[in-house]
């Protein structure tokens, strides 16, 4: 067990450095409770650091601690996927190789930081003005990143495309059964997380909080069935489009479920 969580570790995370035994690639599966815990531990810093006037930008700390510990793991994903939409593809052989090739391009284009600045922008402009709770943004993080790795899990099965020899070998390695059940277990454990953030006031940081978290479950699986939907379409023409399935298109496709449940959120919060 402890390989597993040691291996969901240092997939992510690039600090601190931890080398399990033996890597078990179903541990990434732990990576969205992994990933949502840094997330609310650098929240909380922030939210105890912070006066209470200013407490609001709690969330703030989440998203720099959590980018930096994982290496910008998610936004490097993010970058190379809108890099790759900067080539034409009319010549569909010759078009495929520079896709492929601009993934492993360490350097960024003007399409990658492009995507950067909107995301980060986003990510601020929703932490100063709308002032949600950290139980919705704890929720935010690990559902975005429970949906990409159930998206590729997805896709890796039933997609044909997405098995090509570009794709990510870590999700063909897997066994189907055994990743969904560990990643429905670890969503289950996060929503139960938050049920429980939500009953302690104390880590409510405005009005937009909700008064009580079960009266919100609706609203709030509402919110995931079309950020799952939403993601789905995108999720399927960037596969297509680079016919393969790789690291980048998950990583950029946490940014895209992320940035589709907080705008789902804030409409129906």
């Amino acid at each position: 067990m402890f390989d597993y969580f040691i291996s969901g570790w240092s997939f992510f995370f690039r600090w601190p450095i931890a080398n399990a035994k033996t890597f078990r690639p179903l541990g990434i599966f732990l990576g969205p409770i992994l990933q949502a815990s840094v997330f609310l531990f650098f929240s909380l810093v922030g939210f105890f650091l912070l006066s209470e006037g200013q407490r609001h930008w709690a969330p703030a700390f989440g998203f720099v601690g959590l980018s930096m510990l994982t290496g910008f793991f998610h936004e490097d994903g993010l970058a190379d996927t809108a890099d790759s939409l900067g080539v034409s593809k009319f010549d569909s052989h010759t078009s495929l190789e520079k896709i492929h090739f601009t993934f492993k391009d360490p350097r960024l284009g003007t399409f990658g930081v492009s995507a950067l600045v909107m995301l980060w922008s986003f990510r601020v402009l929703v932490v100063s003005q709308a002032q949600l709770s950290l139980t919705l943004w704890f929720l935010v993080c690990m559902l975005s990143r429970s949906a990409s790795l159930g998206l590729g899990l997805l896709f890796s099965s039933w997609f044909p495309l997405a098995r090509s020899a570009r794709s990510s070998h870590v999700m063909q390695s897997v066994r189907s059964l055994h990743a969904s059940i560990l990643l429905l277990a670890v969503s289950f454990v996060g929503i139960l997380i938050g049920f429980q953030m939500e009953r302690a006031s104390l880590f409510r940081s405005s009005h937009f909080a909700l008064n009580a978290f079960d009266a919100g479950v609706d609203s709030l699986a509402a919110s995931l069935v079309v950020m799952l939907l939403a993601s789905l379409f995108v999720f399927r023409a960037l596969v297509r489009r680079t016919e393969a399935l790789n690291g980048d298109l998950l990583g950029a496709l946490v940014c895209i479920s992320e940035v589709f449940l907080t705008i789902c959120i804030l409409k129906i919060f």
